[in-house]
């Protein structure tokens, strides 16, 4: 696949990993458009970015989930074949590539935190305390480590509650429940589906209602560089929960405060996003922290906030540019995530989800279809497809190691 944008000869070339999906995606249009030579990894032969005419080349990554070693030789080896400087891990491979940054090829450039750091925000119990020492409102938690503490739980907390995996991803996981029954049943189930240890059994959150926000940002050695602030308007699931397919960009000062101090509590650098719940009061708690890129990337920069530019930047050991503020009131949709919401509705017998959704409004722009670059999104399906066939109906497959 050639590259059909002017390349820009004083800029390195980039590695952007996670092809497969939207936000590789946006940050491959991101640094294309800025004249950078982009060449795209993932383990899936038809990840949409290898579809993109920005795209210079693909390349075919083992699963990094389960073969985390070969999956770093192979990145570096394709990075040394096409002479990318900059390496931009665009999902959990980020903590592969802190273990094994030695094994990149001489003179690699990324921008990532210290991998205490990482280890400490992507557990959604260890980073609660920091933050919440920093004066960042976070929900009430509690651990739970065998069916002592998960039956002092259960009487304890109020419900509906949440109850959520250390580490996972896009809502695997994580359950809402609405008895002591339901919350032992759940932590049971979630302890033998992926074999946690006593250490690592899931823990039990208090569950807010409110309105819902994510803020992504560029962190550079503790100071934020870049954040965006949106509104969640619609999820795969319902009442808002799970992954996000309708957001809307706004000005919201105490997110972007609050975001603030909770990064250079973890001493952040490079890529983040974070999830955001007011309670009644209006007041935000952060409810997680993920230490990569979101899915919903491409709500900044359809914003103005060129997030993928400023990280590579600083990746690249550039002075990174002034952030451009937010632009309030742009809609952005995932058109492929609505449609798995449609199929997960059907399947549950969620009818009632069907009805009374936002409609996007005029002029609403899209995660993952652009005109001027149509094939991706077809990838894209054809990708989500295939995965659906292997995993047996799944629209939530999962890889081993995911969670844990």
């Amino acid at each position: 696949m050639r590259c059909l944008l002017k390349i820009n000869q004083s800029l390195p070339a980039a590695f952007v990993t996670f092809g497969w999906c939207r936000s590789a995606y946006t940050v491959l249009r991101s640094l294309a458009n800025r004249g950078v030579e982009v060449h795209v990894g993932d383990n899936s032969r038809i990840a949409m970015s290898r579809f993109s005419r920005y795209a210079k080349s693909f390349t075919r990554l083992p699963d990094f989930y389960t073969e985390p070693e070969a999956y770093i030789e192979a990145v570096s080896r394709a990075m040394t074949s096409y002479g990318a400087k900059v390496l931009l891990p665009c999902f959990e491979d980020v903590e592969l590539v802190m273990r094994y940054r030695d094994r990149l090829p001489a003179g690699a450039r990324v921008a990532l935190p210290a991998l205490k750091d990482w280890l400490q925000a992507e557990d959604k119990l260890d980073y609660l305390a920091p933050v919440r020492a920093a004066g960042v409102p976070v929900p009430a938690t509690l651990k739970i480590h065998d069916n002592k503490s998960l039956l002092n739980a259960a009487a304890k907390v109020s419900y509906p509650a949440i109850v959520k995996v250390r580490v996972g991803h896009g809502a695997r996981g994580v359950e809402i429940v609405h008895s002591e029954e339901a919350l032992r049943q759940v932590v049971q189930r979630l302890v033998e589906t992926f074999d946690l240890s006593p250490a690592r059994w899931p823990i039990v959150q208090q569950y807010l209602r409110g309105r819902k926000f994510k803020l992504d940002g560029v962190f550079c050695h503790g100071e934020p560089i870049g954040m965006c602030p949106f509104e969640i308007l619609r999820c795969k699931g319902s009442g808002k929960f799970g992954t996000s397919t309708y957001r809307r960009s706004v000005d919201h000062a105490a997110v972007v405060e609050y975001a603030t101090t909770a990064l250079k509590a973890l001493s952040w650098h490079g890529m983040f996003n974070t999830d955001w719940v007011c309670d009644e009061a209006g007041i935000p708690h952060l409810i997680d922290v993920n230490g990569r890129l979101s899915g919903a990337v491409a709500v900044p920069y359809e914003a103005g906030v060129d997030l993928p530019w400023l990280w590579y930047q600083v990746s690249a050991g550039f002075p990174p540019d002034e952030a451009e503020a937010t632009q309030a009131g742009v809609y952005v949709r995932w058109l492929l995530g609505d449609g798995i919401a449609l199929v997960e509705h059907l399947l549950a017998g969620e009818f009632r989800q069907l009805r009374g959704a936002p409609p996007p409004v005029a002029g609403c722009r899209y995660d993952d279809f652009i005109w001027s670059d149509p094939a991706p999104f077809f990838g894209q399906v054809a990708d989500y497809l295939v995965k659906f066939v292997v995993s047996g109906g799944s629209t939530k497959p999962i890889t081993r190691n995911m969670v844990r």
